[in-house]
C-alpha cells in the first residue's frame, strides 16, 4: 500500500504545530555592537554604542584589542595601574526598557579574560527607575545636563534599583571566561545598565557580549532561619559581597585573616585621616527575590571596632518602584568596641524587588571596623503594610562611590 496518503496526513498535522524549544530562535541580543566590531565613527579606538568610565586619573587605560579577541577580530579591555584612589573602571552600556520587559528576567552574558589582576574583576548588571537617565538618552543628553534641564538637584534625584546583581573574581591570570547574570525586571524600570571592569590593578578584556529578555524564573521561597546572605563570614574571599569605598587616600575594605569572631576571617575596613565630608564605606549584598516581599526579616552581625572616630552601624533596605523603604539603626558603635553583636528587623513592603543588607561606617574618620559572622533571615510575615517613602532617599542605598562616572 503507497505511503503517500500517510505522509500528506502527516504533513497537514505538523504544518501547525509549534516549533519546539529545541528548535525556537535564540533570544534577541539587546545590545548594541556586542562583539565590538563596528567602531565607533570618527574615533579612533572606540567601538559603537559602549561607555567607559571616567576617573579623572591617568593611571587608566582603555582600548579596543586586535590581539586577544575571544570571537571576530576586536575585544576592549580596561586597565589600571594605581589604587592611590580606590575606584572602579569599567565598559558600560546603557538600554531603555518599558512594559514589554517589566515582569521577564534580564540575562546578561558576556566573556573575561584577566592579566596580572590584583583586586576585584567583576560584570555587573543593574536595573534602575531612573528618570534622568531615561530623560537622558531620549533627549541626547549627558546626566547631569538631564538634571539641570529637569529642574532637579542631585540629592532630590529619583533614583532607585530595582534588580542588581554582580560577579566577582580574584584569579590573576584566566583564559577566556564566559560569565552570566540573571535579574527580573518589575515594574516601573525604564534604564538597564550592564557593566564589565575592574577595581585595582592589571587588566580585564571582554568581548561577545549580550543581553535578553526570557521568560522569568519562579522566585525561591525563603525558609525560616535560612540565612539568605552569601559568604557570611567572609571565609571564601567575600566575592560575593559589593566593596563601598569613597574615593579618598587611605579608604580600605579587605578581607582580614587576622581577626575574626568565628572561622578564620573577617572584613576589615578602615578610612584613613578626617575630612569636612561624610560617606559610607563598608559591604553590603543585595538580596534579589521578590519572594521576600511581604515578609518580616532579620539581620544580625558582630562588630568590632578600634579607636573609631566616627560610628559603625548595619543598614536594611528595601527597593520598591515607589521608593526606597529603610529601617532605623538602633544601635551604633564607636571608640573601641570588642566582638558585639547587633541586629534589627524590617518588614518587607509587598512590591519590593530587592533587599540591601548594609555593615558599614561614617567615613573618612581615623580608626578600624571589622564585620564577621553576618546573618538575614526570614521571621515569618510582615507585621504592617509599611507605607511609601520620600522618594529621594532612594540615592542613599547604592554603593556608586564604587563605580567611577560614566561617560555621556
Amino acid at each position: 500500500m503507497s505511503r503517500l496518503p500517510f505522509l500528506l496526513a502527516l504533513a497537514l498535522v505538523t504544518a501547525g504545530a509549534p516549533v519546539s524549544a529545541a528548535h525556537a530562535a535564540p533570544p534577541a541580543n539587546r545590545l548594541v555592537n556586542g562583539g565590538f566590531e563596528e567602531p565607533l565613527p570618527g574615533h579612533s579606538w572606540m567601538p559603537a554604542g559602549w561607555d567607559t568610565s571616567r576617573a579623572g586619573v591617568p593611571t587608566v587605560f582603555f582600548g579596543r584589542d586586535t590581539l586577544m579577541a575571544h570571537g571576530g577580530e576586536f575585544s576592549v579591555s580596561v586597565a589600571n595601574v594605581s589604587t592611590l584612589y580606590p575606584m572602579a573602571h569599567n565598559w558600560s552600556q546603557r538600554l531603555l526598557v518599558g512594559r514589554n520587559e517589566w515582569g521577564k528576567d534580564l540575562v546578561f552574558r558576556i566573556w573575561t579574560r584577566t592579566n596580572s589582576l590584583d583586586g576585584r574583576g567583576y560584570v555587573l548588571l543593574q536595573a534602575y527607575r531612573d528618570t534622568v537617565s531615561h530623560f537622558a538618552v531620549t533627549q541626547h543628553l549627558d546626566r547631569d545636563e538631564a538634571l539641570t534641564r529637569l529642574g532637579m538637584k542631585r540629592m532630590d534625584d529619583p533614583l532607585v534599583s530595582l534588580g542588581w546583581e554582580r560577579e566577582t573574581f580574584l584569579e590573576p591570570e584566566t583564559g577566556w571566561v564566559k560569565r552570566e547574570l540573571r535579574i527580573y525586571c518589575p515594574p516601573l524600570t525604564n534604564v538597564v545598565f550592564v557593566r564589565a571592569g575592574l577595581q585595582g590593578t592589571g587588566q580585564i578584556l571582554i568581548d561577545d557580549a549580550s543581553l535578553t529578555v526570557e521568560t522569568a524564573r519562579p522566585a525561591r521561597e525563603p525558609r525560616a532561619g535560612e540565612n539568605l546572605l552569601q559568604d557570611p563570614g567572609f571565609e571564601e574571599g567575600a566575592t560575593a559581597w559589593e566593596f563601598s569605598m569613597p574615593p579618598f587616600d587611605g579608604m580600605r575594605v579587605e578581607v582580614d585573616s587576622t581577626q575574626s569572631h568565628g572561622g578564620k576571617a573577617s572584613i576589615m575596613a578602615s578610612s584613613g585621616g578626617a575630612l569636612m565630608v561624610r560617606a559610607r564605606t563598608g559591604v553590603c549584598q543585595v538580596i534579589g527575590n521578590r519572594a521576600l516581599a511581604g515578609k518580616r526579616i532579620r539581620l544580625t552581625g558582630w562588630v568590632k571596632t578600634d579607636s573609631l572616630k566616627s560610628i559603625a552601624y548595619a543598614l536594611l533596605y528595601a527597593h520598591t518602584p515607589r521608593g526606597v523603604v529603610q529601617e532605623s539603626q538602633p544601635q551604633q558603635f564607636s571608640n573601641d568596641t570588642p566582638w558585639t553583636q547587633t541586629s534589627l528587623e524590617m518588614d518587607v513592603p509587598p512590591d519590593a524587588s530587592i533587599v540591601w543588607a548594609w555593615f558599614c561606617h561614617d567615613a573618612p574618620r581615623p580608626g578600624v571596623v571589622h564585620w564577621d559572622d553576618c546573618k538575614v533571615e526570614v521571621l515569618g510575615k510582615a507585621k504592617t503594610a509599611g507605607n511609601a517613602p520620600r522618594v529621594s532617599e532612594a540615592f542613599l542605598n547604592l554603593p556608586a562611590s564604587n563605580e567611577s562616572k560614566t561617560k555621556p
